[in-house]
């Protein structure tokens, strides 16, 4: 089942429709988004990258839901507020803006996931973008150079991933680790 989407939202239209739902949302460049409840297969990938996270860096992780605000636009003469819950967000140095975001994909955020919140967190300067795909147990990485995220790799299960931000490589395993 794809997400639903309603377009034309402002900041002020997604604190409103937030508060008068039990479910949660998302808003991206005017478009709102209401959110399924994850698989628990999905919830374990989440657990395994941020519990590795902790443990191999100093860097604060933290889970969704969790709203992380964005200003970012791109119309030029108009700056919009979007507001996520991404899988998982990883502050190192600046305490308001993550310098990785980790999304584990599921059927109903998967192309949300690779085309809005990619070019969202491209817009908002966030350093490091991975794409987590729980089936096949694959990691796809983007790194913002000039400002443009540039695919940097796939990393299978077998393999260590760079991860720029905490200056090491991690193993891919520990991310899958105990899901079937």
């Amino acid at each position: 089942m794809e997400a639903i989407k309603l377009e034309n939202y402002t900041y002020e239209d997604y604190l409103k429709i937030s508060k008068s739902t039990e479910k949660r949302v998302e808003l991206i460049f005017g478009k709102i988004y209401m959110m399924a409840g994850a698989s628990a297969k999905h919830q374990d990938v989440v657990l395994n990258i941020a519990i590795t996270l902790r443990n191999e860096s100093e860097c604060k992780p933290r889970v969704a839901p969790y709203d992380l605000k964005l200003k970012c636009s791109f119309d030029a003469n108009i700056e919009s507020t979007n507001v996520v819950q991404p899988d998982i967000m990883l502050f190192c140095e600046d305490i308001n803006l993550p310098c990785a975001i980790f999304e584990v994909l599921s059927p109903s955020t998967a192309s949300k996931d690779k085309t809005d919140k990619l070019s969202l967190y491209e817009c908002a300067g966030i350093k490091e973008y991975f794409i987590v795909e729980p089936e096949y147990k694959v990691v796809e990485r983007f790194i913002l150079k000039d400002n443009k995220y540039q695919f940097a790799g796939n990393f299978t299960q077998s393999m260590k991933m760079p991860i720029d931000c905490i200056g090491k490589e991690v193993d891919v395993a520990y991310f899958f680790e105990g899901v079937e």
